[in-house]
């Protein structure tokens, strides 16, 4: 497939899933959530918090945009990267000092200075934040850490298996390798289903760091209510297990 034929193909496949309820009503609403977090909370915070918020949305609607595309393997590595604003944002709650911790300046700073004169740099120790990793608000968020990373985000023997290759003999015998470069309809549409789960998590955590006061709002709850009602709903309509239907539309 030639990048012609590829970006032809995201255009045929973006439209295909657009009309689906996945994309025409679970991700709109979880776009609204996010909305309704910002508008709640964002005048009474301060302003690292919510360029977290912001930061985790813009995570949601790229990821979002490359399912639309069929291509729900990318859009692990955004979501990743949201579970972990979400992980920095409840330890900046709990403690404020936690943001300059995170932040491993002169650590940072000695990384790039190694690679600049051409040496190793050393690794960054990871953050131990017991206390968060087990609240019962990240805990979930955690476990789907883990699994994004090991299937998504690095290339692993769990990658590979997400894959769909066909073989082929040619006329003259020989073996004739294809990628399926897109994703079967099931699995778009089951990790748009997970991947907005996963954001109404992390919209959870966003809302105790904000002091519990979007669950609290009427807007807030009716657009849950929608939200968990049209995930229901779609686990229940998932398309059949076929994989064929990744090229063929």
């Amino acid at each position: 497939m030639s990048v012609v034929e590829f970006r032809s193909r995201i255009d045929h496949v973006a439209d295909h899933f657009g009309k689906h309820l996945a994309f025409t009503g679970l991700i709109p609403t979880v776009d609204q959530m996010y909305q309704c977090v910002r508008i709640v909370a964002q005048r009474h915070f301060p302003l690292d918090m919510g360029k977290l918020l912001m930061l985790s949305h813009r995570e949601f609607l790229v990821g979002c945009n490359l399912l639309q595309c069929g291509l729900p393997l990318d859009a692990g590595a955004n979501t990743r990267r949201a579970i972990e604003i979400a992980r920095l944002a409840l330890a900046v709650k709990r403690d404020r000092a936690n943001a300059e911790k995170w932040m491993q300046g002169e650590k940072r700073q000695e990384r790039w200075d190694a690679r600049q004169d051409g040496e190793r740099p050393k690794n960054l120790p990871p953050l131990q934040w017991p206390e968060i990793d087990n609240d019962p608000l990240f805990a979930p968020l955690k476990d789907y850490f883990g699994m994004y990373s090991d299937t998504f985000v690095h290339f692993t023997p769990e990658f590979i298996g997400q894959q769909h290759f066909d073989e082929r003999p040619s006329q003259d015998g020989v073996a004739i390798i294809n990628l399926r470069y897109f994703s079967s309809d099931r699995m778009v549409i089951q990790s748009a289903i997970t991947i907005c789960g996963i954001h109404g998590k992390i919209l959870g955590v966003f809302d105790a760091c904000f002091d519990n006061m979007v669950s609290n709002d009427g807007g807030w709850k009716m657009l849950k209510a929608t939200f968990d009602q049209l995930g229901a709903d779609l686990w229940k309509q998932l398309p059949p297990d076929d994989a064929a239907d990744a090229e063929g539309r």
